[in-house]
């Protein structure tokens, strides 16, 4: 684990933001022959996508060498947890929830003499002594665009689909090879399987080995290590499509391909990293009351997924640089996003290691991979901030407005116009007037105007689907 030490002289550390996969899990789905079925995975409470046991003491030992590094050799972090300093955010799946709970154990949860009885947890018999509860914050899986890099997004979905039919993909998908092996696999798996749900074979397989290779190997006949490379080489590179990763710019009904897949499934989160730097640079050496919890706030982690740390590799233009195999990082892997204050010039850098799980601690270097960084250790702010306004949504998740004209909702008892008095809209209280559907007709056209004709963004004609 790098110490720091000799770069603390020349730079002042501000805040360390971090992202980590979750560690080993069950298959989140299988197809219709395995032999492995959802009752057959009963670690970490039972059932499809949950941590194991093996996935814990991953995430612990995760935990143990941020604390070697943070709090123990750069001294950055207090030996003791602290709740103004630490903020720890979760996609909403039990197994990132836990694998959030199993790191913290790993940094604040040990009998080290540091925690204090009484204060930190309770002295009482049967609570593990020397653990700290710390809370994990969350939100609906569906709807969080910053962690879940596949939330529910029709537009990711027109995207790809358009992606599909460009030249390069159906050069892909007619490779013989690839035919042949997707033919293959619908026969021996009982269902159709494409190029988009090749994952689930991949995945089931892969996780089966690693919990029962020897059972896999007799009671699935067709199973050959040459039959798993095959299916590895073609879903590595859809995951690279699909994070919109082409051969150069891929160009469709006049939009970047490429650029636009990147934005939803990565753009959301490079921001809400950007977000948290700018805000903890505009706060520096204030005392403003709405500065005190970004001045406090020296760690933020985000407990995601592969998909996750991928699609935000993929933005910054490293992500086949930095992830060896398979694909996507492996279990518990975590790429660290740290903010510096050069000593000299006072002016802010970022810095990005990469912890692998190959089996020791190492942070590895990453920073240097960024083309824009020009092979430096640490890059200026403003290619962090360049890279995170390019993949910045063009349009909110979101729209909201408030109805148009309409009749009280309610009124006071000497008040002559009471509620008979109403007729519009068809009579009565909060009734929508002719005035408030003509409001709301002119700025439906306007949106037409904004979003169809000029932006392009949305069809001309209704898409139940857009």
């Amino acid at each position: 684990m790098m110490t720091g030490a000799v770069e603390s002289e020349h730079y002042k550390q501000a805040v360390n933001i971090l992202i980590w996969r979750h560690g080993d899990r069950s298959p989140t789905k299988t197809f219709r022959t395995d032999p492995f079925q959802e009752g057959n995975w009963t670690f970490g409470g039972g059932g499809f996508g949950q941590l194991s046991p093996v996935g814990m003491s991953q995430q612990m030992r995760l935990g143990e060498a941020i604390r070697k590094t943070y709090v123990d050799n750069l001294m950055f972090l207090g030996p003791r947890y602290s709740s103004k300093e630490i903020y720890v955010r979760s996609t909403d799946k039990n197994r990132t929830v836990i694998s959030a709970l199993s790191n913290i154990l790993g940094m604040y949860g040990q009998k080290d003499n540091n925690a204090v009885a009484d204060s930190d947890f309770p002295p009482d018999e049967g609570w593990p002594s020397g653990f700290v509860p710390v809370a994990i914050h969350t939100v609906d899986d569906d709807t969080d665009y910053v962690g879940n890099a596949a939330a529910v997004c029709d537009r990711q979905t027109y995207l790809w689909e358009m992606a599909k039919t460009s030249a390069e993909l159906q050069a892909f998908q007619n490779r013989p090879d690839v035919v042949t092996l997707l033919a293959n696999l619908t026969q021996l798996c009982g269902e159709p399987i494409d190029i988009d749900n090749l994952w689930v074979v991949r995945d089931a397989l892969s996780i089966e080995q690693i919990h029962a290779n020897n059972t896999l190997r007799k009671v699935n006949p067709w199973f050959t290590d040459d039959l798993f490379d095959q299916m590895s080489a073609v879903n590595d590179q859809m995951k690279i499509f699909q994070n919109g990763i082409f051969n150069g710019t891929l160009t469709m009904n006049s939009l970047d391909i490429g650029k636009e897949i990147q934005k939803i499934r990565g753009g959301s989160m490079i921001n809400d990293i950007n977000m948290h730097m700018n805000i903890k640079l505009q706060c520096m050496n204030k005392s403003e009351s709405n500065c005190t919890w970004i001045n406090g706030l020296k760690y933020y982690a985000y407990s995601a997924h592969d998909t996750t740390i991928y699609a935000f590799f993929s933005i910054l233009g490293i992500g086949m640089k930095v992830i060896a195999s398979h694909g996507h990082p492996d279990y518990a892997a975590a790429t660290f996003i740290e903010l510096w204050r050069n000593r000299t010039d006072n002016r802010p850098y970022f810095k990005l290691t990469y912890h692998q799980n190959d089996g020791n601690v190492t942070l590895y270097p990453i920073t240097h991979l960024i083309d824009y960084c020009k092979g430096q250790l640490y890059c200026s702010v403003d290619i962090f901030q360049a890279f995170a306004d390019g993949a910045k949504p063009d349009q909110p998740m979101d729209e909201i407005w408030r109805h148009g004209d309409r009749s009280p909702t309610k009124t006071f008892p000497t008040d002559p116009f009471q509620e008979g008095n109403w007729t519009f809209g068809g009579g009565g209280f909060g009734q929508l007037s002719p005035i408030g559907m003509k409001q709301h007709m002119k700025l439906g056209k306007l949106i037409r105007k904004t979003y169809v004709d000029d932006l392009k963004f949305l069809s001309p004609r209704y898409s139940s689907r857009e």
